[in-house]
């Protein structure tokens, strides 16, 4: 047999190094098991009687992982000082391997831990990524000049990849984990969500609200866009809600978007997502309202708002099931069913040239309206009882009861701000009552009980603005203003007031 020159069996096992590392980088390993493996196929190719990898915890190198017939059982997680020894203080600073013998300075890496004989061998590489030198991988020998200069560098590179593999299954362990914890997060709010419908669930005392109820379970196994129409505070979303629950879409998202509280500017990039430098300040690329919902249902609250320029956009999405992100030329499919609701006319709407006709339509194909709740007093007990108890829960307060006389109080009362309007009257009630029997404030107009010939729906409107007004002095917008209060949007508030000739610069003092 002709034998191989020393140059080829170098360059031999150099390439048998990187091939076995090469599969390591690959294999999708954890790092504990990464490592196991790593030193197992290096032996095969580079003779050790131990080899470790530490890695570093601060002033301390921990013994990780340790192969060969020297590894006793308190070598594993043993802490080893590097301050004070000028071996392991070289070899993290530096970025090649070298191999140390027995009259090098500084003490053996395992000093204190095992008892090598004299004149053994030792062979130091460091773990770096990033610019970071993280740890070491050590071989030790018996035998005197093990390591020549040839199967350092090897060993070195073999090093430097499985320092590079370490972090590649850190990341991916990091990601995992991180996808563990989102998946849980939104099994959890999607739990949340259910357990809330289903503990505060559509009230339908009212034969309107019934025949609402009787459409949404008709409606909700079909792939239908819904239009959800009624006044401000009516319950749309909660009809949105239940739709979602009762269709096969209810393990997917649902995703909610309030047009009328975005900016013009904003929407665009809320409902279709963008690209990185889509615009100023866009440093990312983002999905969009339509891609988080993809496989459920997204509810478009106050579509009457979306801006003119941006309705055939959505009309395509409807249309073919696909949209570009901002910025980007790349089509998008998406599989959503649209829930759309709006407290306008978008018949109006169409008529004033401010809504387009064809995405009218095209949302309209099952319109359910919500009849306000004057007009469906036989909701106002159900509705009030399940809103107290949850307040009592949820304050850890003892249950409280609605009386007759309150409930009588309720139910002659016109409600402009419908449901939003009582939970609010319902939870400042709750706040102020001290016993189990609800209190009602006096000064809400209406709520003094019928007394000879009932008052029409723009009186009972009127005296409840006006004392809106007062007690905000006039002021509209803003958390402590009149919108705020009364659940309206601040447009609706102004539009009411306009028509009975109030104006909140009277109010002011």
């Amino acid at each position: 047999m002709v034998p191989v020159p020393d140059s080829l069996e170098n360059a031999l096992t150099g390439a048998r190094i990187l091939d076995e590392i090469g599969g390591l980088l690959t294999h999708g390993d954890e790092p504990d098991g990464l490592i196991q493996r790593a030193l197992h196929r290096l032996g095969q190719l580079v003779a050790y009687d131990l080899a470790t990898v530490l890695l570093r915890k601060k002033d301390e190198l921990e013994v990780r992982h340790a192969a060969g017939p020297l590894v006793t059982p308190a070598l594993v997680g043993a802490r080893i000082p590097i301050p004070g020894n000028p071996r392991l203080v070289q070899a993290l600073r530096s970025r090649q391997a070298r191999s140390f013998e027995e009259g090098d300075p500084g003490e053996d890496t395992f000093h204190g831990l095992l008892d090598f004989p004299g004149g053994h061998s030792c062979l130091v590489a460091p773990l770096r990524a990033a610019g970071e030198t993280f740890g070491l991988m050590t071989l030790d020998a018996m035998v005197c000049r093990q390591y020549p200069e040839s199967v350092v560098r090897h060993v070195g590179t073999f090093a430097s990849l499985l320092a590079l593999a370490l972090k590649q299954a850190e990341h991916l362990a990091q990601l995992a984990a991180r996808e563990r914890r989102l998946v849980e997060e939104v099994d959890f709010h999607r739990a949340q969500a259910l357990s809330g419908l289903m503990a505060e669930p559509l009230r339908a005392e009212s034969s309107a609200m019934r025949a609402v109820l009787d459409q949404l379970r008709q409606v909700a196994p079909t792939r239908s866009t819904i239009l959800i129409t009624g006044e401000t505070g009516t319950g749309k979303e909660k009809v949105a809600q239940t739709l979602h629950h009762l269709s096969p879409r209810r393990d997917k998202p649902f995703i909610k978007v309030n047009c009328g509280a975005l900016p013009a500017n904003l929407i665009e990039s809320e409902l279709f997502g963008h690209v990185k430098g889509a615009f100023t300040g866009a440093a990312g690329s983002r999905k969009g309202r339509f891609e988080l919902a993809d496989g459920g249902s997204l509810f478009l609250d106050e579509i009457g708002e979306l801006p003119l320029d941006l309705q055939p956009r959505l009309l395509r999405v409807l249309q073919e099931g696909e949209l570009e992100p901002l910025g980007g030329e790349r089509t998008v499919k998406v599989d959503v069913r649209l829930l759309a609701a709006t407290h306008r006319n978008l018949e109006e709407m169409v008529a004033r040239g401010q809504f387009r006709e064809d995405l009218y339509y095209r949302l309209n194909v099952f319109p359910v309206h919500l009849a306000p709740l004057r007009e469906r007093p036989e909701d106002i007990p159900p509705l009030a009882q399940s809103f107290l108890d949850r307040f009592a829960r949820e304050n850890r307060r003892p249950p409280i009861r609605l009386g007759r006389e309150g409930l009588r109080k309720l139910q002659s009362y016109a409600w402009p701000g419908n449901v939003r309007e009582l939970f609010n009257v319902l939870e400042r009630a709750a706040i102020l009552t001290t016993g189990r029997d609800l209190v009602l404030p006096d000064g809400l107009p209406g709520l003094q009980g019928r007394k000879g010939r009932m008052s029409t729906w723009e009186t009972h409107e009127r005296a409840y603005f006006e004392s809106l007004l007062r007690s905000t002095r006039g002021k509209v917008t803003g958390g402590d203003g009149a919108a705020a209060i009364s659940g309206l949007a601040p447009s609706t508030l102004i539009s009411r007031m306009e028509k009975l000739g109030l104006r909140p610069a009277d109010f002011r003092l």
